[in-house]
């Protein structure tokens, strides 16, 4: 059986080749996608070998699937103000082609059609990163993916990226005050040892995200490490990102959504902007005030400071 599902995937390997080799490259997405939705395992090792070759061609063909909006934060529930929205505001429009999901467990799910693993390792997750999100869109081909997403933007010395313009439509990144985020854990945690220790990463793990029997490792790194990384001018340039801030939603949730939809509409994602809907979606989901009072000493401010002065100052927050 070996010997044919080689011989099978010899001959898509080659007639792929000869696709590229021509600059036929909607047949190229044709036969990826085919070959992903059929065996996703053949899928995944076709992608291995040609999805560095497909990130350096310029043309605008479509050859991956962009159908990923990634909704990225530090604290994963954050994430909730944004899809939440998104989700009544798509359906009240009657659109039904996207799923509302969490990348992590997105990613899981994925990963366990192509390997007989239980625990997804940092090293396995840097070298695979775009090969199992193109995998996902293809199994997921004709339906948005607004995704959760806890993971920091990365790029290995091979210049492996966490994601690519090909996979990734845009995407938002939710921040807050730092301060306001460490206040969060000290009061969660009842320890400012234990809040340091979470908001600065000191002991440099990734995060461990389980899902049934599952496990992956999430690789956030610290809160100022995350919010440069999808802070960066190049990375909010190339792949479509917008910054927005929990403080804008506190006090002004009309233009903090309506932002959201024009940059989907910015994005190429064909929606109309209605304010009534907008308006509605706040009527039942008023922000709650934030009356928790940051009670940090200037001993854990010099502490904090070292680490995020500078991404705090670009992002216009005082410390």
């Amino acid at each position: 059986m070996k010997i044919i599902q080689n011989i099978k995937y010899q001959y898509q390997l080659k007639s792929i080749e000869d696709l590229m080799i021509n600059s036929k490259y909607n047949d190229v997405y044709s036969k990826l996608l085919k070959n992903c939705q059929n065996d996703p395992i053949a899928g995944f090792n076709l992608l291995k070998n040609f999805v560095p070759k497909i990130l350096e061609i310029t043309s605008e063909d479509k050859i991956l699937n962009d159908n990923i909006i990634l909704i990225n934060t530090f604290e994963e529930s954050e994430g909730n103000i944004i899809s939440n929205f998104i989700n009544f505001y798509l359906q009240k429009l009657n659109f039904s082609n996207f799923d509302m999901s969490n990348y992590q467990k997105e990613i899981l799910l994925t990963i366990s059609k192509i390997k007989n693993q239980k625990n997804i390792k940092q090293e396995d997750t840097f070298q695979n990163s775009i090969c199992y999100q193109a995998i996902l869109t293809f199994l997921k081909e004709g339906k948005f993916q607004f995704l959760n997403n806890q993971f920091a933007f990365f790029s290995t010395p091979l210049n492996i990226n966490f994601t690519n313009i090909r996979l990734t439509k845009c995407y938002f990144l939710l921040i807050e005050h730092p301060y306001k985020v460490y206040q969060k854990y000290k009061n969660k945690l009842q320890s400012k040892d234990l809040a340091m220790n979470m908001f600065l990463n000191s002991d440099n793990e990734p995060l461990r995200y389980t899902f049934e029997d599952l496990e992956l490792m999430v690789v956030r790194k610290d809160w100022a490490t995350h919010t440069s990384s999808w802070s960066d001018p190049n990375v909010l340039n190339s792949l479509k990102g917008s910054i927005l801030k929990k403080e804008e939603y506190m006090e002004n949730p009309d233009e903090f959504f309506a932002s959201i939809v024009l940059h989907l509409r910015q994005s190429g994602y064909e929606i109309p902007l209605n304010y009534k809907v907008i308006s509605d979606y706040i009527s039942n989901n008023t922000p709650e005030k934030d009356n928790e009072e940051v009670d940090i000493s200037n001993h854990e401010k010099k502490a904090l400071k070292k680490y995020i002065e500078n991404i705090s100052g670009e992002l216009g927050y005082e410390l």
